[in-house]
């Protein structure tokens, strides 16, 4: 189906072939044809503007959404987190995380020192032997 554009070029050649000289038509064709071959680049350009623009909006979303997961992380470990950088903060949570790692296997070798951590012995009578005559 023919567009708002493409009834204006229509018109535009009927009106120079009406008023106009017969051997500029050549000429006009050209003149068209790279109007034509600028507007496409023009779209081209603006379609990878558009495209770049939209990854850098999703790369910054992916950025804040991890700064919000750090700053929630900083907070369940009681970090404040009021200006410091980014790597301040991963730095206390790295510390903080070591820490209470360190003090787990703590717990857990103490535990195994003291016997609570040894399984129960089975409290399964022993079989009875059978008593010869």
């Amino acid at each position: 189906m023919i567009q708002g554009l493409e009834w204006l070029f229509i018109v535009l050649i009927l009106f120079i072939l009406i008023l106009g000289d017969p051997k500029k038509i050549p000429q006009i064709a050209r003149a068209l044809a790279e109007a034509k071959k600028e507007y496409e680049k023009a779209t081209a350009t603006v379609q990878e503007l558009v495209e770049n623009v939209e990854k850098e909006a999703e790369k910054r979303a992916k950025e804040l959404e991890l700064e919000e997961k750090l700053i929630k992380r900083a907070k369940e470990l009681g970090i404040e987190t009021y200006g410091k950088t980014e790597r301040e903060i991963v730095q206390e949570i790295l510390r903080r995380d070591i820490g209470a790692e360190a003090e787990k296997e703590k717990g857990e070798a103490e535990e195994e020192r003291t016997g609570e951590g040894k399984p129960e012995e089975s409290a399964e009578p022993k079989e009875s032997q059978p008593q010869s005559k």
